[in-house]
């Protein structure tokens, strides 16, 4: 499914009510992440399709009960699972439109530091830049699957001078900053090419930003860390 195919408007709307319910009932036993959270409030210049949450505190069975209430008054749930590191979620809400996901991470990094923010009145926890960006290049060489939205994400926190976590990274990988950095460019340069760099970011970008990200992305973020890597 492609930007084109569906109103990426009402797609922002629907998760932005959705997110506010779910805080709403939830305040303080989550924090949000992920892309959706770097769209509304670091300004990532992309679409993101899912909800993702930090927990930070465990649910109990009549919370995650409530949970599904909350999603079904936005459509319909046709997942529901309780796994060992996360509690998962997919929602249809409209024909034609793509299915969103609704994560919350169980497995905390004592390294995470969340910080306060407010959207439509409401008060909620999300991961600041530190741990954004910190996350997200270790999610690049991570994944079962290779995911180009995370080296689009990553370019534009580093092209932005966003800070990075070095306790965190070195607590997720067992590295040090410059450790982890040298084996990164190295992935990088071994797994993405401009045959599967749209790979999980081609339908969330428009005609212009796919353009430019399969010929210049995987090269300009090499060279971001090799930057990072000089300061």
């Amino acid at each position: 499914m492609t930007q084109k195919s569906f109103n990426t408007g009402r797609h922002k709307r629907v998760l932005t009510e959705i997110l506010v319910d779910i805080i709403k009932r939830f305040d303080g036993k989550i924090a949000f992440k992920g892309g959706t959270a770097a769209m509304l409030f670091y300004n990532l210049p992309r679409l993101s399709l899912d909800l993702d949450f930090d927990l930070l505190e465990e649910l109990s069975e009549e919370e995650i009960d409530l949970l599904k209430v909350i999603l079904r008054k936005h459509g319909e749930v046709k997942e529901a699972r309780d796994k060992r590191f996360t509690l998962f979620f997919l929602l249809d809400y409209e024909v034609d439109y793509p299915n969103i996901k609704v994560e919350f991470n169980k497995r905390l990094w004592k390294n995470n530091r969340y910080e306060t923010v407010w959207l439509l009145g409401v008060e909620m926890k999300i991961a600041d830049k530190k741990t954004m960006l910190s996350n997200k290049l270790v999610a690049l060489s991570e994944r079962r699957t290779l995911a180009g939205r995370d080296l689009f994400d990553v370019h534009y926190f580093l092209k932005l001078g966003y800070p990075l976590n070095e306790k965190l990274i070195k607590e997720r990988t067992g590295k040090t900053l410059n450790e982890y950095l040298n084996y990164l460019k190295k992935f990088i340069s071994k797994n993405y090419t401009s045959k599967n760099v749209l790979q999980e970011l081609g339908e969330i970008l428009d005609e212009k930003q796919k353009s430019w990200a399969k010929d210049h992305l995987i090269s300009v973020a090499v060279e971001e860390l090799d930057d990072l890597m000089k300061k």
